[in-house]
Formats: C-alpha cells, sequence, structure tokens
C-alpha cells in the first residue's frame, strides 16, 4: 500500500536519507578542513595587504568564498 505523506518524507525516505549523509561525512569533512584552509589564508593576505583584523573578518563573512 502506498503511503500519502502530503510531501513529506516517510520513515523510509528519511533513514536512506540518514544513511546517505553517514556515507557521505568522511568526504564532508574532509571538504569543510579545505574550506577552513582557504578562509584561513584568505584572512592572512587580508591582513598582510593592511586591512585590520576586524576589516579581514567582515570581507570574509559578506564574500564568497572563491571570486
Amino acid at each position: 500500500m502506498e503511503q500519502i505523506t502530503n510531501g513529506k518524507l516517510t520513515n523510509i525516505e528519511m533513514e536512506m536519507a540518514i544513511d546517505e549523509l553517514k556515507r557521505n561525512l568522511p568526504y564532508f569533512i574532509q571538504s569543510t578542513a579545505v574550506t577552513a584552509k582557504v578562509l584561513k589564508a584568505k584572512y592572512d593576505s587580508l591582513v598582510s595587504e593592511g586591512f585590520t583584523e576586524q576589516q579581514a573578518i567582515e570581507i570574509i563573512k559578506v564574500r564568497p568564498l572563491y571570486e
């Protein structure tokens, strides 16, 4: 019998989605580490070019990761 869920995920679909997230977790962790290195390099570069630490943080917050 088909389950009608009004556009919401069924329990089985939710479990499948969670399993997929678990399978991909190592890649998400690696991606986060790379992103952190890029942000740190961008911050250091801004400060070395004369921006204050606070200005560099604000620029990092509002600009895209890759430009």
